[in-house]
């Protein structure tokens, strides 16, 4: 589906990465982001927006209609107050990028949604903490960081009964993938636990009131070409920023044209 030109506008934070230039020799540093993001919400009906790294205006959501997070490195350990481990990497600038975003998205009231490290960003920016490894960390028979396609279906899910995924996921119990190696130590303050692994792991949050905001730590944008589950939680997060957008052009004043 392509997106018509009055779809949602859904800003997607860039990140970097290297493109192979073979008759230079060497990388060309590149701001990007993966092809099934875009492709996951251009089929709910979306335009997504990248936003590269740097200085931000701030009136971003005056205009733009939703915020995607998603996955990526981990977060800087002294975000939430804890020493470096040695398993973590991060980029200081996308977190700068990505928290500004998120900051600014909850005082503008749009809807949030986080994919793996954006759930991770979202609970920190609720004030919880992280496993920075969960293998060292965490231990359990369930293996979370996962070698394989990224569309494995690795563990099962289950959803909270009268969650607002539930209601999205239209079930209780599914399988997903899994892409990371942190997690969810201690929720955020506002936030309730939608989700979880079979060893309990936090895998969905969301805020209980307020405008759409839900963090799920699989990855549906993987998922959602061969599992409906997947593709509804793009088709649900695009229709609250279609909301959105038509609510602020409902707020728009009339213009008179002089015939």
């Amino acid at each position: 589906m392509v997106a018509e030109p009055s779809s949602p506008v859904i800003l997607v934070p860039a990140h970097t990465g290297q493109r192979d230039d073979p008759g230079l020799g060497q990388g060309i540093p590149i701001q990007m982001m993966n092809q099934t993001y875009i492709s996951a919400l251009q089929e709910a009906g979306a335009t997504p927006l990248l936003v590269p790294l740097g200085a931000l205006r701030p009136n971003l959501f005056d205009w733009a209609d939703g915020l995607l997070l998603p996955g990526g490195d981990d977060i800087e350990p002294s975000r939430y107050g804890a020493a470096s481990h040695p398993a973590s990497r991060w980029d200081r600038r996308l977190d700068d990028l990505e928290f500004q975003l998120t900051k600014w998205a909850l005082e503008a009231e749009v809807p949030i949604l986080g994919v793996c490290r954006g759930l991770q960003v979202l609970n920190v920016a609720f004030g919880g903490t992280l496993y920075q490894d969960l293998p060292s960390q965490r231990p359990s028979e369930l293996e979370h960081p996962r070698h394989g396609p990224r569309d494995q279906l690795a563990h099962s899910l289950q959803v909270s009964p009268g969650s607002r995924l539930h209601d999205i996921l239209q079930g209780q119990a599914f399988l997903v993938n899994s892409l990371h190696h942190q997690g969810v130590e201690r929720l955020g303050s506002g936030l309730t636990v939608s989700a979880t692994s079979e060893d309990g792991l936090v895998e969905g949050l969301e805020t209980t009131s307020g405008p759409f905001l839900v963090g799920v730590q699989f990855h549906p944008e993987e998922l959602a070409p061969n599992h409906d589950f997947a593709k509804r939680i793009f088709t649900a997060f695009v229709g609250e920023c279609a909301q959105t957008r038509s609510d602020k052009l409902a707020r728009l004043p009339e213009v008179a044209v002089a015939t």
